[in-house]
């Protein structure tokens, strides 16, 4: 059952406070957080949950690392939003 660990919960290190499992397992778009393992593996076996719930294919996707940098998202998202203001105003 892929809810087992859904109400355990950890300090999240990207977001600072705590969250529960379910959040971890559905962060990236009903895929876990690529960060997943590094967080639990001290308190679930973690690899075997994954292994048990996703495909090989859905583990990789998760798992690999952006494709962007922080700021780089941060600044394509300010010049979306200086177009959107453009095309409005």
């Amino acid at each position: 059952m892929i809810e087992q660990y859904d109400s355990l919960v950890i300090r999240c290190p990207m977001l600072g406070g705590e969250v529960p499992f379910q959040y971890c397992r559905k962060l990236n778009e009903e895929l876990p957080c690529r960060k997943i393992i590094i967080c639990w593996e001290f308190r679930i076996e973690i690899g075997k949950f994954l292994n048990e719930h996703y495909s090989f294919n859905q583990i990789h996707q998760a798992l690999a690392p952006p494709n962007k940098t922080r700021l780089e998202t941060i600044l394509e998202l300010i010049e979306k939003a200086k177009k959107t203001k453009e095309e409005q105003g």
